[in-house]
């Protein structure tokens, strides 16, 4: 399951959806649209400012903030709008107002609707991708550990992926990662959408 899946499907479930609607007034069926609706643009934005060096550490040092391990639901009734109106005003930046506006036209909600789920769901997102980060992290190393490299060993393979080694070409570490992800190679765009390449940045940075 992707990680964009995931996080629809714990943004949806009846207990989260209950949560935005009891926070915003918004009818439960037309949270969902919206949840589903957002979330890609979302990652797609979030992939997209992780693709620069700097990018990618900011959100790394921003989802060492968020490590919340409550429940979705609970964590979307508690959360503090004003900080997640911020985190949604640096993933979206200047494209903010445009996205409100397409996903208003797209779900038949006005601007402030879809803008204070937003800001109810971005704290709970942003702990659901430190969640996942430090999973796949975990996993990846597991998986090297499991089975060392020839020739350069565990050590240098880590040291290659994690950021200590050299790269050759555009194949180099990307390729790699992308073997430890399924041993295939997604189309750019789905990756953008579906968190792989999010991960996959944000793991490099390690």
């Amino acid at each position: 399951m992707s990680l964009l899946s995931t996080l629809i499907g714990s943004m949806s479930t009846d207990e989260s959806a209950e949560a935005i609607s009891r926070k915003t007034g918004i009818p439960k069926l037309a949270v969902g649209a919206l949840v589903a609706a957002a979330l890609p643009m979302l990652i797609k934005k979030l992939t997209s400012n992780a693709s620069s060096q700097q990018g990618a550490a900011s959100l790394l040092g921003a989802l060492s903030q968020h490590t919340d391990t409550a429940s979705v639901a609970n964590q979307i009734a508690n959360a503090d709008t004003a900080d997640g109106n911020a985190i949604i005003g640096h993933i979206l930046g200047s494209d903010q107002a445009a996205t409100v506006n397409q996903l208003a036209a797209q779900t038949n909600l006005s601007e402030e609707q879809v803008s204070s789920v937003l800001g109810n769901i971005a704290p709970a997102l942003m702990s659901s991708l430190s969640a996942a980060n430090t999973e796949n992290v975990q996993a990846n190393v597991q998986s090297l550990e499991d089975k060392p490299a020839s020739g350069g060993g565990l050590g240098s393979l880590l040291g290659g992926i994690l950021g200590g080694g050299s790269s050759s070409g555009s194949s180099g570490a990307a390729s790699l990662l992308g073997s430890l992800f399924g041993g295939k190679q997604e189309k750019e765009e789905e990756a953008a959408i579906d968190g792989s390449s999010l991960l996959n940045l944000l793991m490099n940075m390690k």
